[in-house]
């Protein structure tokens, strides 16, 4: 603790804003998602409680980025008004953006400055893109681009772009997410169980279908077993996914499997269409040569 009450002490002396701070209380946070700083007003200075999980992995850029909030507020230029914040209660979407936007402003300049943070760029926008579920992946990535690369921001700004991505005013078509990328987001990441995945497709004939590859794929594939993971389900042989299925809410599965000979997986789109004793064959077929090859 006394380590990270030194390392709080030397970050506000860089930032300027000792003068203003009079006590930094120091508590230890559960993770790093939860860490967070709070502060109180006592006329002419302000008290300052941080959470900072114990862990020493960029515990220096962890720490300077809680205080990188607090010179926002305290930065007249910011404009900081926190009256004008959307409720937590009654928009909770709107201010998950906000606080996005907010961190993107922190950890942007973390990066400018050469500081190493646990919330770098990829991580940061990896975030960003699964908290925007209602745009495209492409579009979100594009948003997250024009906000990371903002080199300054006012607290009117970060409010205005978060009951309304359009004013950025970035050059890219503001799409809204596909149907594989909706099912992706609000399903497939949420509940991983065979049973759900099965659940999504619309259709009962094309689901039963489906349910008849899988059961067949277990049945002839020895030694083989089934694990569904947040992006399909897989049959799994020595350990090896050797066939992945995911399917869609558009009555579509995207059915991959491993061919021994090339090393390499097939790709094909399964709809009510397909020829599905080809389909079993093919899956003998491949299931005889992984199996043959690990036998010798």
């Amino acid at each position: 603790m006394e380590e990270k009450k030194a390392i709080a002490q030397e970050v506000i002396n860089i930032l300027g804003i000792t003068p203003l701070v009079r006590s930094i209380v120091i508590e230890k946070g559960d993770t790093p998602w939860s860490e967070k700083a709070l502060i109180k007003w006592k006329k002419d200075h302000l008290d300052v409680k941080a959470f900072i999980w114990d862990d020493p992995i960029y515990l220096y850029g962890r720490i300077y980025r809680l205080f990188l909030y607090i010179v926002d507020v305290l930065n007249p230029v910011f404009e900081y008004k926190p009256r004008i914040a959307p409720n937590e209660e009654q928009e909770p979407k709107i201010r998950d953006r906000y606080n996005q936007i907010w961190s993107i402003y922190v950890d942007s300049r973390m990066e400018r400055q050469g500081i190493e943070s646990f919330y770098d760029k990829g991580l940061r926008k990896n975030l960003f893109i699964d908290s925007e579920k209602d745009f495209s992946w492409d579009t979100a990535g594009k948003i997250f681009e024009a906000l990371w690369d903002k080199e300054s921001y006012t607290y009117p700004e970060i409010i205005d772009y978060s009951y309304d991505l359009k004013n950025l005013n970035i050059e890219t078509p503001i799409d809204r997410a596909g149907t594989f990328e909706k099912d992706f987001n609000n399903h497939l990441l949420r509940d991983p169980s065979v049973k759900k995945h099965l659940e999504m497709i619309p259709s009962t004939t094309f689901r039963e279908v489906v349910n008849d590859i899988i059961s067949f794929a277990a049945y002839q594939c020895k030694d083989a077993y089934i694990q569904s993971k947040y992006y399909g389900i897989c049959l799994l042989y020595q350990k090896q996914a050797f066939i992945e299925m995911i399917p869609t809410g558009s009555n579509l599965l995207y059915f991959t499997i491993f061919d021994a000979e090339t090393n390499i997986f097939e790709t094909q789109s399964v709809t009510d269409k397909t020829d599905i004793r080809a389909l079993q064959g093919l899956i003998k077929e491949k299931y005889g040569k992984i199996a043959n090859e690990n036998d010798s």
